[in-house]
């Protein structure tokens, strides 16, 4: 079976395992004497793989990667809906360190030009591109999982070339998308942001 280590990225902050997912985001890996099973509970958008006393982590690598895919549905499946407590300091800083250097490398990877980033707080929209080439984006943004923030940024990204949505601009973002440009816009729509309390 292909374990996590091949394929994720790993750190360990004592003796707390936690893996970097692409889609999933951070999966916490924790020992617990009272367990006596391994068990995998999704709460809040979070994932948590509790290891039995007598367990270790190759075992619960394993588990985890058997029960991924039902897991990754689940949390596609579910709105967007951050807690009123939500950092927007702290995901606004996030955004600003994170968005714009993705921005920009899917720009020069698909031949894209841009005139200037901005990061936003708003609840409307994920992002949008203006005449002039300034594409801003939503600092709530950083919620959705990884492979529906590329394509918010390719979507801004194929404004810059067609300000609207024809037929020419989803042939375009379908080029960018290996022709999931639909598929991904039906999955986006199971996300929302316009009810974060102000």
């Amino acid at each position: 079976m292909l374990l996590l280590h091949n394929i994720f990225s790993i750190k360990t902050v004592d003796k707390i395992k936690i893996i970097s997912d692409p889609q999933l985001g951070e999966i916490v890996f924790r020992k617990n004497a009272k367990a006596r099973r391994y068990i995998i509970r999704l709460r809040n958008g979070e994932i948590k793989v509790t290891i039995p006393l007598y367990g270790n982590y190759t075992k619960a690598e394993e588990f985890f990667m058997e029960s991924r895919q039902q897991l990754l549905q689940k949390v596609q499946s579910q709105p967007a809906r951050p807690s009123p407590d939500i950092d927007v300091a702290a995901l606004r800083r996030k955004a600003q360190s994170v968005l714009p250097g993705q921005l920009a490398e899917l720009a020069e990877l698909h031949g894209f030009k841009y005139s200037n980033v901005r990061i936003r707080k708003s609840r409307t929209r994920w992002g949008s591109c203006s005449s002039k080439g300034t594409i801003s984006l939503s600092l709530y943004l950083s919620l959705l999982p990884e492979h529906l923030v590329e394509y918010v940024l390719l979507h801004e990204l194929c404004h810059t070339v067609q300000m609207n949505h024809s037929p020419a601009f989803w042939t375009l973002l379908n080029k960018c998308t290996q022709n999931k440009a639909r598929e991904l816009r039906r999955e986006i729509r199971r996300y929302r942001i316009d009810n974060i309390n102000k």
